[in-house]
């Protein structure tokens, strides 16, 4: 078995025992309202856990880890158990294998490249009106429907050691609502339920493509979509920023071909400062409501920028003790020998945004962070270009919905 084969499995048992064990307590709960930072952390995490930790975690996080990776171990044993009693098809889809477990699918490769390309060289060429890109991501890119009720997500998978993970969440049984349809002359997966289309599907050189979408999307649109993916040459030209507050450190870097995406954290706040560009893209970035502001950047160049909304401050919290009514915000109060911190505290801030097009016309930057205009404005002059050295890419993928996010 190859480590990133038992990688995968080790996620897979944490995941599954994770829901066997919280599926009543998740069931009962309601949908949270994560912040973009975190949900950006999240997906990073679960599309390549053991890669992250490896490339972003400092020494604290990585004993973390370490105790989670006990923790993974010893709820592996319930991964032979879910196999025996959960219905799984397998069969192969050209050079990789399918593999479905209720209503996850995950498909897996031991095949070698056939071609020197990466998959960042791959690309969406159409899209419908008035979506945006949300995220670039180490594999692929996500995108937002208008009005923010469909998301669509793009990726590819390298052949050779390579896994690529999705769901559909709102099945019992995947392959209940799997069909075989024909993808640019190639034979797709297509998983169609009430919520979700998903598709999947090899090319020439090996490589698996996933295009998935929750909502927003007519099905001759999301099959049009997927007809337009083609290869990239790029430029060969990357950018680099050469100056970040001091108040933040650099996290990680994915450079892919003709796009990027980098990260600083702010340890005091554990928030997150982020870069993103992309030349030639399909769509505009997805900015901030409202009207921004012009700002010159030099050389020709004006940048956009939407500042922060406002903190939200919550209302004092009001207690009963001995029968008194008290209202109390941050206030420490002492009842029956137990120190007692009760408040609601300040909202999460929000973070700027700063948005420009360089003097070619054919890339755009988006700089986004709990920063002043003034720094915000520094880093922007502060982009060079530097020779194109696209990032390894993950050979684990994750995209879900559900207990193990998406």
């Amino acid at each position: 078995m190859t480590e990133n084969r038992f990688d995968a499995l080790l996620r897979d048992a944490l995941l599954d025992a994770n829901w066997l064990e919280y599926r009543t307590v998740w069931e009962e709960a309601e949908e949270p309202d994560f912040s973009p930072p975190y949900l950006r952390w999240r997906r990073n995490l679960l599309a390549d856990p053991f890669g992250f930790v490896k490339r972003k975690l400092r020494p604290v996080w990585v004993r973390a880890l370490r105790m989670a990776a006990c923790i993974v171990l010893i709820s592996a044993v319930a991964l032979g158990t879910l196999m025996a009693v959960s219905p799984t098809v397998r069969a192969a889809v050209l050079n990789w294998l399918r593999e479905i477990s209720g209503n996850y699918m995950t498909y897996t490769s031991d095949q070698s490249a056939q071609t020197d390309a990466l998959p960042s060289n791959w690309r969406i060429t159409w899209l419908p009106e008035g979506w945006e890109l949300r995220e670039l991501t180490s594999n692929g890119q996500i995108y937002e429907e208008p009005s923010s009720q469909g998301g669509l997500t793009f990726a590819c998978a390298p052949p050779g050691d390579s896994q690529m993970a999705t769901n559909v969440y709102d099945v019992e049984d995947a392959d209940v609502v799997r069909s075989t349809i024909q993808v640019q002359g190639a034979d797709a997966d297509y998983y169609e339920s009430e919520a979700y289309r998903v598709l999947l599907w090899e090319n020439e050189a090996g490589f698996l493509f996933l295009l998935r979408n929750t909502g927003g999307l007519a099905e001759e649109d999301f099959l049009k979509v997927a007809e337009s993916v083609s290869y990239y040459e790029g430029s060969g030209t990357a950018y680099v920023l050469d100056w970040a507050s001091e108040d933040y450190e650099p996290l990680n870097r994915y450079e892919l071909i003709g796009a990027c995406t980098e990260e600083w954290i702010n340890d005091a706040d554990q928030v997150l400062l982020t870069w993103q560009y992309i030349t030639d893209p399909v769509c505009s970035f997805a900015t901030p409501e409202g009207e921004p502001e012009e700002i010159p950047l030099g050389n020709g160049v004006t940048a956009q920028y939407w500042a922060a909304a406002e903190s939200f401050q919550g209302e004092p919290a009001t207690v009963i003790i001995n029968g008194e009514e008290m209202e109390l915000d941050g206030s420490t109060i002492t009842v029956n020998g137990f120190t007692i911190t009760v408040g609601t505290g300040p909202g999460e801030a929000s973070s700027s945004t700063l948005l420009w097009t360089g003097p070619d016309s054919d890339t755009t930057f988006l700089l986004q962070g709990i920063l002043s205009r003034e720094n915000l404005l520094d880093m922007a002059r502060s982009l060079r270009e530097v020779p194109a050295n696209p990032s390894p890419p993950s050979h684990n993928i994750l995209f879900s919905e559900g207990t193990a996010g998406g």
